[in-house]
Formats: structure tokens, C-alpha cells, sequence
């Protein structure tokens, strides 16, 4: 006999709207089971050598941070080259800070409210209002009254106003003028110190001032801002001679003293600059060593000011003269 086909079901039909069937086999996250999570035992890790990795039994530790071990001291002394880059002493434990203290119950809020309305405010101030608008001044309002210039004030003040600007006719704006005076100033500086100057006695003999030479320099009088300045710097050589007796007769040693940057601050209060003194002999072979000292010390080339009873402190004292006198000068 022949077997019957099997019966072929026919798919049933679709719903009408969307097909949710895919949805079936998904689980709530609240109704997974919890999984079972494997529990290893560590492993208890052996001892091994930090340079050849071997396990040791009796392990050998570093004496500096207790935390390298060794096989044998041979392997220890081979890794130290490597191993003393990291190597620390273990840090001491930290102290472990001081308990606090409980602090005391606080008080309660309504005895604390009792002392705070038992206080008496003095000085309280109702500050919403404009205070500003209530000051006034100490002294109250003065009526300004114009003071009276003196005759002697007005009469000054009007000269100074009428005084004409230095420099020429034509600079009346007081622009830069400049005047060369450098011939007269120097004239009159070789005049002043060609004069008789006190002589000084030192070594067993005399030293005097023999006159001036090789007066050089500028000297100019410039207009400035309508001021006039008295500028110069000049330099010049101040001859001396030093006279003895000996038991062959009189001699004498001829030498000279170099001035040099004599400036107009030179005398001028609060900058005192110093000029430049240089001491030459003519003959240096004619005087002892002794006796060279003790001149050239009597010349008072030490130090500026001269000091007093040398032969630098007459010609100083001209020099200041001359500079006063140039000054006033027109």
C-alpha cells in the first residue's frame, strides 16, 4: 500500500498591524538570573632571585629597601648597578593624627536667644536714610574775601615779569644761543695764575710756583631756555721750583704740575668735580729719594681739595677765584 503524504499545514495569516512574535524570547533585565562568577584562588607567588629569576628557598633581601630578594650574594652584587637607581629606604609610618575632642553640647537655642536680647546696642544706626545730605562742615561757610599784595611783593613780582631774557636782541623766544669765549677765558685764567703765590718750605729748602703754561680748552657762555650758563673745561700746567743749598752751593730742581678737566662743576656746590693732577720733574736724578717724596708732598697733588700750606692749595684757591669771576662776567 502506499503511505500518505503528510498533511502540509498552511501558514497561518498575518495580524492585521505590527508583528511582535521577535520580541517573544526577550528577558527582563529585573528577571535575569545573576550570573555565577568564577572564584580563583590567588596563587601564592614564590620567592624568586631579581637577577637570574629563579626560585630560591632561603631568599636573600636588600639591606637598603627590604623589598628585593636574592638567590646568592653574587646575584645581588650583579643587579646592584641596575637595582641602586630605584633602591629607598622604606618610609617610617606616619604618625597617626591626635583624636579630636568632642566639642561641648551646644547651648540651647532659646538660652542663647535670652543672651543675645539682654545686649544693649549703643551705637545702632538706622542706615536707609542719606546721611551725606546732613553733613556740614566744621568751620561753617566763609565769604571769601581777596588778600591785599603788599607794595614791596608787587613791585618784585613786576620786575621779575619786565627782566629781559638773557642772550641777544634777536633770541627774544630764549631758543639755544651759544657765545665762544674760549681766547678771553683763557687770557684771563693765565693772568689770575701768574700772579705771586706763597712759597713753601720743605727739605731743608724752598719750593715756589714758577708761572703758568700750555693753558688749552673750550669755554662757551650758552643761552638756554632763556638762561645763560657758564660752561668750560680747560687744562693747564703749573711750573714750580724747589731751591736747596748744598756745600757746593745753591741748586735747584725745576718740575710741573699737569691740571687737567678743570670743569665748572669743578668748584660747584653738591658736585665737587675733581680735576686731574699729574707731577713731572724736569731732573728727577737731582733729588734724593727722601727728598723727592717730601716735595712732591708739599705740592699737595694727594688729594682735592689741596690740603692747606701746600703749593697746590694757592693755585686752588686762585682757580676758584677765577671761576667766580667768569661766572659774573657777561
Amino acid at each position: 500500500p502506499v503511505a500518505a503524504a503528510p498533511e502540509v499545514k498552511a501558514p497561518l495569516p498575518k495580524k492585521a498591524g505590527i508583528d511582535y512574535s521577535k520580541f517573544d524570547n526577550i528577558e527582563d533585565s529585573d528577571d535575569e538570573k545573576p550570573k555565577e562568577t568564577a572564584t580563583t584562588e590567588a596563587k601564592i607567588e614564590k620567592p624568586h632571585c631579581h637577577n637570574c629569576h629563579k626560585e630560591v628557598s632561603k631568599p636573600l633581601r636588600c639591606g637598603v629597601c627590604k623589598k628585593v630578594e636574592y638567590c646568592s650574594p653574587q646575584c645581588q652584587k650583579d643587579d646592584w648597578r641596575f637595582h641602586k637607581r630605584t633602591c629607598k629606604k622604606p618610609e617610617p609610618p606616619k604618625e597617626k593624627a591626635e583624636e579630636r575632642k568632642p566639642s561641648p553640647p551646644s547651648e540651647d537655642r532659646e538660652s542663647r536667644r535670652q543672651k543675645e536680647e539682654e545686649k544693649v546696642v549703643e551705637t545702632e544706626e538706622n542706615l536707609t536714610w542719606y546721611r551725606h545730605r546732613e553733613w556740614k562742615p566744621e568751620g561753617g561757610k566763609k565769604e571769601f574775601k581777596p588778600t591785599q599784595i603788599t607794595t614791596p611783593v608787587a613791585q618784585a613780582a613786576v620786575e621779575a615779569s619786565n627782566k629781559p631774557a638773557a642772550g641777544s636782541a634777536w633770541n627774544k623766544a630764549g631758543t639755544w644761543e651759544d657765545k665762544d669765549v674760549t681766547e678771553r677765558a683763557q687770557q684771563t685764567l693765565k693772568e689770575k695764575l701768574g700772579g705771586s703765590m706763597p712759597s713753601v718750605d720743605v727739605g731743608g729748602g724752598s719750593l715756589s710756583c714758577d708761572g703758568v703754561d700750555s693753558v688749552e680748552g673750550d669755554a662757551s657762555k650758552p643761552v638756554i631756555r632763556g638762561k645763560q650758563r657758564h660752561m668750560f673745561d680747560l687744562s693747564f700746567k703749573v711750573k714750580f721750583v724747589f731751591k736747596w743749598m748744598e756745600s757746593g752751593g745753591q741748586r735747584q730742581a725745576k718740575g710741573n704740575v699737569e691740571v687737567s678737566d678743570f670743569t665748572n662743576d669743578t668748584f660747584t656746590e653738591g658736585v665737587l668735580s675733581a680735576p686731574g693732577l699729574r707731577v713731572s720733574f724736569s731732573d728727577s736724578s737731582m733729588l734724593e729719594t727722601a727728598r723727592r717724596k717730601a716735595v712732591e708732598a708739599a705740592l699737595g697733588t694727594g688729594a682735592w681739595p689741596p690740603e692747606a700750606g701746600t703749593l697746590m692749595h694757592g693755585v686752588a684757591a686762585k682757580m676758584q677765584q677765577w671761576a667766580k669771576e667768569y661766572e659774573e662776567d657777561s
